[in-house]
């Protein structure tokens, strides 16, 4: 295995991981889920 494709493996890792956090992040930020009520009753207790 070359050190070119250690490193092409790697950044490869990198956007794919980026890429999730990006996904994932926009969606929590144009869905805005609220937390149920229940739930919040039990975090607070």
């Amino acid at each position: 295995m070359s050190k070119r494709l250690a490193y092409k493996l790697l950044a490869m890792a990198i956007v794919g991981v980026a890429a999730i956090f990006v996904t994932t992040g926009s969606y929590a930020i144009f869905k805005k889920p609220t937390i149920p009520a229940e739930l919040r009753k039990k975090e607070n207790a």
